[in-house]
């Protein structure tokens, strides 16, 4: 069985979900989420489409209609995209205008309105309603741009953004390894930073861990459906944690600790690919408007 190791230098590529103690950890979050979007869009025309579409999903579901229109445009930086959105139930077979027509070089998802964004996130983001779809689409980019020399760097800085916020802060890795027999395999990061001298000789303690959905820690002393066996105590730096799991199922993994009579705690949903399912693009022949 691994043992544990820490590693407050080596960057890693993540997927972060904290939940906040301080005031400034919601900006501090979306500043660091914002590094990593910037290395996929950068890339996103050299990506895989089943990659770059499921992470392009997510990451659409967790956005205002303001937002995914900087986002759609941030993925065409470099050329336009005229599949954008047909895996996944945006645009159809027919919004796509003819390749002889004066819109054809535009895209549909380019002019889509409001209301029809509105209409698409209520049929096909709701039944992830108790997901996080911003956590997936972290999780998602990380696998969409591993090996690209380019976007791996925005995920190293983004790791390290991570890695620099005070108190508790914990992350997924999607991990190279997996297989039919042993399922799938990711690490999950637990980082530990004091917020002050006069802190740093006080070990947090564990209070509480837990995997759902089949999610199994390999961690020495840890019990059935737990991250770390209980009263363990974090050292300063970040603690990577291998997790196997059920072939493409989702795992939520969630962890408190206690430090100096405070609470912190962190949540990290970490997806599978039947989360946000791709399906073939198609033609709306009746006109029907989305569910929801």
């Amino acid at each position: 069985m691994k043992k544990e190791y820490v590693s407050a230098l080596t960057p890693i590529l993540s997927v972060a979900l904290i939940w906040g103690i301080l005031p400034g950890n919601v900006f501090a979050s979306e500043t660091c989420h914002s590094t990593l979007a910037s290395g996929f869009y950068d890339e996103y025309q050299r990506i895989a489409p089943p990659l770059r579409d499921r992470a392009m999903y997510a990451e659409l579901c967790a956005l205002k209609y303001e937002d995914a229109q900087k986002a759609i445009k941030r993925a065409q930086q470099f050329g336009k995209d005229k599949s954008l959105g047909l895996t996944y139930g945006l645009v159809n077979l027919d919004d796509l205008p003819p390749d002889n027509s004066p819109d054809s070089d535009s895209t549909p998802a380019d002019t889509m309105s409001d209301m029809r964004f509105g209409q698409w996130k209520g049929g096909y983001c709701a039944q992830n309603a108790t997901l996080d779809p911003s956590q997936a689409a972290e999780f998602f980019m990380q696998r969409a741009v591993a090996g690209n020399s380019d976007a791996s760097r925005a995920v190293q800085n983004w790791s390290a953004c991570l890695r620099k916020r005070p108190g508790l802060t914990c992350w997924a890795t999607p991990a190279r390894v997996s297989s039919e027999e042993q399922g799938e395999e990711f690490v999950l990061n637990v980082n530990w930073a004091s917020g002050g001298a006069s802190e740093s000789q006080v070990q947090p303690e564990v209070e509480y861990s837990y995997l759902t959905r089949g999610g199994v820690a390999r961690f020495e002393g840890a019990a059935a459906s737990r991250i770390l066996p209980d009263r363990y105590k974090l050292k300063a730096g970040t603690l990577q944690i291998p997790v196997t799991r059920p072939a493409d199922r989702g795992v939520f993994a969630t962890l408190k600790v206690s430090h100096a009579g405070t609470e912190h705690s962190c949540k990290v949903f970490v997806p599978g690919d039947r989360d946000f399912s791709l399906s073939e693009p198609f033609i709306n022949r009746l006109k029907l408007k989305y569910p929801g």
